[in-house]
This record gives structure tokens, C-alpha cells and sequence, in this order.
């Protein structure tokens, strides 16, 4: 695998943070990327059988990612603490 300078740099920045060997960190970082990948085909295929989502479907849909990536859930946000 031949990376130029500045990635190469990056990467072992990243693996030494992340505490991995830099084969390990690019590995998890393909793993990562092609899970991404059969991701997008998935929607890819679901749209072609049922349609592209409407504007209020993507909208619902980053709403509730923006909830669970901020660590409040619709749920949590109601129970009362004592």
C-alpha cells in the first residue's frame, strides 16, 4: 500500500492516538469504509423497489440522528430524576 506524506503523517498520528499499530488503524479504517459502502447500496436497492425518501423522511431522519449522536433519546429526555 503506498500512501503519500501527509497521509502517512496523519495515520500514524491517528493510530498512536487511538493507541493501534498503523496496519491495524488503516485496517479498521477499511473495514469502516466498506461498511459504508454496503451501507449506501442497501439504501441504493431499498429505493429502487420502494422509491427515494420525501424531504420529510430525511428530515425525520436527521433529526433523530442529530438525538442519538448529542446522547439524548426521546425517552431519556422524559424520565424524571430523582
Amino acid at each position: 500500500v503506498s500512501l503519500n506524506d501527509e497521509v502517512s503523517s496523519a495515520v500514524e498520528v491517528a493510530a498512536r492516538e487511538d493507541g493501534m499499530s498503523f496496519s491495524g488503524w488503516l485496517s479498521a479504517a477499511a473495514e469502516r469504509q466498506l461498511r459504508v459502502r454496503q451501507g449506501l447500496r442497501g439504501v441504493a436497492a431499498w429505493e429502487s423497489e420502494a422509491g427515494g425518501l420525501t424531504d420529510e423522511e430525511i428530515a425525520a431522519g436527521e433529526a433523530l440522528l442529530a438525538r442519538l449522536l448529542s446522547g439524548v433519546s426521546g425517552m431519556a429526555s422524559r424520565v424524571r430524576r430523582r
